[in-house]
Order: C-alpha cells, then sequence, then structure tokens
C-alpha cells in the first residue's frame, strides 16, 4: 500500500465566520488544484480526509477530477482543533522569540492538548486508513488531506523517534509512505519521500520595502 499525506492549502485566517475552523483562501485553492492535478496522475484508488474545513477542501478537486468520494477519520484532524481561533505558525512566528519558542518547546500542549493523546489518535487513524484498505492491498494507494502536527507524528513514529520532530511539512505539500507488510512487522512504514513541492505554482517574492 502506498499513502501520501497531503498537508492542506493555505487557509484565510482572516475569516470571521468560521475563525477556530477556516476556509482556504484564493491561493489555497490554487493550491488544491495543483495537488489534484499531480496526484490524478498517479492511481488514487481512495480519498481521506481530517474532519477541518481547510483539509476538507484541499481534498475536493482530486474527488472531483477522479470521481471518488472523501472519507472523513477524526484522528487526522490538528491539535488546534478546539481553539478559539485560528493562527497559521507565520502568525505565531510574528508574535515574537517568546512565543515562537513556547510553541515549538511543544506545539501540542500549546493548542491545549496532550501530546501522548494526540499521537495516539494519530497513530489510530493511520492503522484505520491502513486496515481499511482493499484485499489487494499492495495495489491501494491512498491520498490522506491532513496537517502539519499530524504529518510530523506519522514520520517521527515511522523513523522510529521518541519525540514528536518538526519536519516543517509546506502547505498543499506531499509526503510518501509506503506501507510494507514482513512477517515481523505486518505494518512497517517506508518514508519514500517528505515536503514535496514541487507541483505547485511559483510563490510571488516578497517585496523589499
Amino acid at each position: 500500500m502506498k499513502i501520501v499525506l497531503v498537508r492542506h492549502g493555505r487557509p484565510d485566517e482572516d475569516d470571521s465566520e468560521r475563525p477556530h475552523d477556516p476556509p482556504l483562501r484564493a491561493d489555497g485553492h490554487a493550491q488544491a488544484e495543483a495537488v489534484a492535478a499531480r496526484l490524478a496522475q498517479e492511481g488514487i484508488t481512495r480519498i481521506v480526509s481530517s474532519p477541518m474545513a481547510r483539509a476538507a477542501q484541499t481534498a475536493q478537486p482530486l474527488a472531483r477530477l477522479l470521481g471518488l468520494s472523501v472519507e472523513t477519520i477524526d484522528g487526522w484532524a490538528e491539535a488546534d482543533r478546539h481553539v478559539a481561533r485560528y493562527r497559521s505558525t507565520e502568525t505565531l512566528r510574528a508574535l515574537g522569540e517568546g512565543e515562537w519558542r513556547r510553541f515549538m518547546a511543544d506545539p501540542i500542549a500549546y493548542f491545549g492538548g496532550d501530546s501522548a493523546s494526540f499521537r495516539s489518535a494519530v497513530l489510530g487513524a493511520l492503522a484505520a486508513t491502513v486496515e481499511a484498505g482493499p484485499a489487494n492491498s499492495s495495489k491501494a494507494h491512498v491520498a490522506v488531506f491532513t496537517h502539519g502536527l499530524p504529518i510530523n507524528v506519522v514520520l517521527s513514529h515511522a523513523l522510529g523517534l521518541e519525540r514528536i520532530v518538526h519536519f516543517a511539512p509546506g502547505y498543499a505539500s506531499m509526503t510518501r509512505l509506503r506501507i510494507l507488510h514482513t512477517a515481523a512487522e505486518p505494518h512497517a512504514i517506508g518514508v519514500a519521500s517528505v515536503n514535496e513541492r514541487g507541483h505547485l505554482p511559483p510563490t510571488p517574492p516578497t517585496p523589499i520595502h
């Protein structure tokens, strides 16, 4: 089985109707279309998404192109799902070095969560994604639309790391996994790539004032 973890496109941080769970902004939708254009060529057999709006909206263009439904798995949600207002990592960094260090020390606790519980939920979502595959799972290719911290959890687990390492997946980036079925480890995880961004439209340079 192959799994591609897609981080959501750029959300509209200024959205006033759903500040806790914002939709994508215009360039986020463009990123979602770019993801769809790439993955539509790769034989995706199933689409899974976090329940959060920014991930679900990133999944929709691919679902339309392939005529597949999007399955929601709760454990793929981000650690900030219960906050009153979404704040991007760019905004957190702009709040100053002290705030950024507090966030980086334990991003899950920063959002009011527990690292062990969050890790368990994400790995449970991964297991559910794998176990719900077809009988001939070697042919399965699943696109999972999720968030930065769940991707960090999965990569840290796959690499045998005790703590959750910050891999900084970019908006609409793709991280590829292979589920390896062996006698010793029926669901061993191989990491094929991290933070692919070559499919995305170029980012305009930031003006210098």
